[in-house]
């Protein structure tokens, strides 16, 4: 079982379902979204996916000739083209370095023109805030949420640079993060759908895995062992939720929170996300700030270190950026 074979399986189900029946407006907006996620793993240069459905059903085909039928059109690939950028070899400590960027931000005069950022500040809102909980943000795409509960003097705010690159360097081997994220595809598969159910399944599943990776496991749990208060709300972008189950499965007192996720997760996340909203979660991820500014450099002594991207124009959009969430 794998992530191809778990979307082998749903988008076959969900076409033959959608060909034999006449779709409402909100079968046809979950079928845009279905396409708008495989459009936009081409569009970041992943197509084993697209191409093996295409090959094996014509997944493509058939989802745009329905569109077609219906009188609509895909989702647009309507996220800012960013530049690509170069990073200094000069490493910083991750919290200190925001920290140095948060007080840059409030005295940077630019203003942002991304409008998307309004919907970041209303999902860093609805997060909320509990006296007895840790807040941790999965950077790169949570920065912006991060500054934010910055901003307001909150208390047990962690962030936290876990990527496939720092898991990698990490455990000392490449791929870990698809071992990790293999339980989540097995519990779809297998039908364990209800999120306490879901989280057990992969649990029971994620913990022998890091067993095989004894430094990695090691590296967690000392981020994790330090924080003394009851609960710990775990916060991304969102899609599959990889990160946050292998948190989940290490420290009971996690949660989790996400600004979206893709259509076969809806379910099982619904109290968890935001919003339903799929086809937002490339506007989420390709600020400045979240895509270009910084870079994972290493991890040691407990902390994470990054490099910063050496180009003037990324850094004045990122402190705009940065800026609209301060208080």
């Amino acid at each position: 079982m794998s992530f191809i074979s778990l979307s082998t399986k749903y988008y076959g189900e969900k076409l033959e379902e959608y060909e034999n029946k006449r779709l409402s407006e909100q079968e046809l907006y979950e079928a845009k979204q279905l396409l708008k996620l495989l459009d936009d793993l081409a569009d970041e240069g992943e197509t084993d996916l697209n191409d093996q459905m295409e090959a094996d059903f014509l997944c493509i085909t058939r989802l745009r000739g329905l569109l077609q039928k219906y009188g609509t059109v895909p989702f647009p690939i309507d996220h800012e083209r960013l530049p690509d950028t170069s990073y200094g070899t000069e490493e910083y400590e991750l919290e200190e370095l925001l920290g140095r960027l948060a007080e840059k931000a409030g005295r940077h005069s630019g203003t942002s023109p991304n409008a998307f950022l309004s919907r970041i500040r209303q999902y860093s809102e609805w997060i909320g805030y509990r006296e007895d909980t840790a807040y941790v943000f999965l950077l790169r795409d949570s920065l912006l949420p991060y500054l934010f509960f910055r901003s307001c003097g909150r208390q047990d705010i962690y962030p936290w640079l876990l990527s496939r690159s720092s898991l990698s360097e990490i455990a000392g081997t490449e791929n870990v993060d698809e071992e990790i994220r293999l339980p989540l595809c097995e519990a779809l598969e297998n039908g364990h759908t209800e999120y306490d159910d879901f989280s057990s399944y992969c649990r029971d599943r994620i913990v022998p895995v890091l067993d095989g990776h004894p430094a990695l496991k090691s590296s967690l749990l000392q981020l994790l062992g330090p924080i003394r208060k009851d609960h710990i709300v775990v916060v991304e972008s969102g899609y599959m939720g990889t990160m946050l189950m292998l948190l989940k499965a290490l420290d009971e007192r996690v949660d989790i929170r996400l600004y979206t996720t893709a259509p076969f997760l809806y379910e099982t996340y619904r109290d968890k996300t935001f919003c339903r909203r799929y086809e937002e979660i490339r506007n989420f991820e390709t600020v400045y700030s979240h895509d270009l500014l910084l870079r994972y450099s290493s991890w040691r002594s407990g902390k994470f270190y990054v490099n910063i991207s050496e180009d003037e124009s990324v850094k004045n959009r990122s402190l705009a950026e940065m800026k609209y969430f301060l208080r």
